[in-house]
């Protein structure tokens, strides 16, 4: 309903992955995840957003983990207020940024709260507001949050320290001019501690011949993390092509001790970083468990267009191949204004093969964005590139199988957003991708 997007099936030259890292599984699908993306298609409150990172608050990263566990999502620009039945916007207002919680692993409305700040007049503000040495006495600067982990007890963020810029367009009227670390404290209840939250200014953003910031995209390549060849490092990634630093994850805040790859190795000096190719303003990097990817790192993202694409790697800082285009987002409209970009994978809450998805659909015109509420929050598929386990529509005996059973070639499996029950009685759950040999037509 929400989300208007090719599955692509790719065959031909996008064969099974043998080489060099330029194709992909022949049976690649990417399929809407409307469960997703109404969760985040809402009426008051928190009516939309951009920017979405999630982060699993337990720390561990791996798929099939986040059954009782608590998701952090993070946000940049967000709407507070209300949608009328005509789904314009009342009362709205922007904030820079806001966070949610979810508890367990399914898109459960009744599961998922919404925080952002108020100032001292009670009017909704951004959760966190710049205040380091760099942005003293600076006007209008805010934070856009970039991606995140969790990890002995604190919540890490590198959030875009932006300035607004009215020399620029409609709709891009700002400039980055920093990166910021945000580190938030858990409380009793595992939950960020937002009033305790520390800031420090960071040495991430580089300007000169070449200008590129860190944190677009993190990975934590740790044993408790769920890291299959672990490292005990984290990896983070930066934009305006694709740059990758490296740290101990123990020595995360002392910038000293950060290494940035040049090329051919890990320097310390981060104005030799050397771009790997085309990354995005936002991305994820995540290792493959399973199938044909199995022991490679995907690259997921989109620039300012339709195409979703991914880059497929032999480890954390590549080397990765060729640009994959593996859905294509149909939201844009030049004669209504609207836009879509920023794609990244969700690991910690996807199955194994079966990965979470998002991008962000926007407008550069104020008034667009208010009369339509629908454009502004997440869109969310899943995608499987597993040729083993692809799914393809469920053809055979239908009546005995309910509704959204897909068939492929071996088992029924289900998705969905409802609860079913097996031939045996026994009632399961059909958020992730569920395998029913016994049901297995003859």
């Amino acid at each position: 309903m929400f989300l208007k997007l090719i599955g692509l099936a790719l065959s031909g030259a996008l064969a099974a992955v043998a080489g060099p890292n330029d194709t992909l599984p022949a049976a690649t699908k990417a399929v809407p995840a409307d469960d997703w993306s109404v969760l985040f298609a809402r009426k008051s409150g928190w009516t939309g957003a951009d920017g979405i990172f999630s982060i699993p608050l337990s720390g561990y990263e791996g798929p099939d983990h986040a059954e009782g566990q608590k998701t952090l999502f993070v946000f940049s620009d967000t709407f507070i207020g209300s949608v009328d039945a005509t789904g314009a916007r009342k009362g709205a207002l922007m904030v820079n940024n806001s966070l949610a919680i979810l508890d367990g692993a399914v898109p459960d409305s009744s599961k998922i709260r919404f925080l952002w700040g108020r100032n001292d007049k009670g009017v909704a503000a951004s959760a966190f507001i710049p205040n380091t040495p760099s942005t003293a006495g600076k006007t209008d600067t805010w934070y856009w949050l970039q991606d995140g982990f969790c990890r002995k007890g604190y919540v890490y963020d590198l959030p875009l320290i932006v300035q607004r810029n009215d020399a620029d367009i409609e709709g891009f009227k700002f400039k980055e001019i920093g990166i910021g670390l945000l580190k938030i404290p858990l409380d009793s209840k595992g939950e960020p501690d937002l009033a305790h939250a520390e800031q420090k200014d960071t040495p991430l953003f580089h300007t000169g011949t070449k200008s590129f910031y860190f944190g677009c995209g993190i990975l934590v390549n740790t044993k408790e993390a769920g890291a299959p060849d672990p490292d005990d490092s984290i990896y983070v990634y930066g934009r305006n092509g694709l740059y990758v630093a490296r740290v101990l994850a123990d020595e995360f805040e002392d910038f000293s001790k950060w290494r940035y790859w040049d090329g051919k190795g890990w320097n310390p000096d981060i104005a030799q970083s050397v771009s790997l190719g085309l990354g995005g303003p936002e991305m994820s990097v995540m290792p493959i468990l399973t199938g044909a990817l199995n022991g490679k790192y995907v690259m997921i993202s989109m620039g300012i267009g339709k195409d979703l694409y991914m880059r497929i790697g032999d480890g954390p800082a590549g080397p990765f191949g060729a640009k994959l285009n593996f859905a294509k987002a149909l939201e844009s409209d030049s004669a209504k204004k609207i836009y879509t970009y920023n794609a990244k994978a969700h690991p910690s809450l996807s199955g194994n093969g079966d990965w979470l998805v998002s991008y962000n659909v926007n407008s550069p015109d104020w008034d667009v964005n208010l009369a339509n509420a629908d454009i502004y929050h997440p869109r969310f598929l899943r995608l499987r590139f597993d040729p083993a386990t692809a799914l393809a529509p469920f053809t055979k005996s239908p009546g005995r199988y309910p509704q959204g059973a897909m068939w492929n070639g071996s088992e029924a499996v289900i998705t969905g957003t409802k609860s079913w029950r097996r031939l045996d009685g026994r009632k399961i759950r059909a958020q992730r991708l569920l395998h029913l040999p016994e049901a297995i037509p003859k």
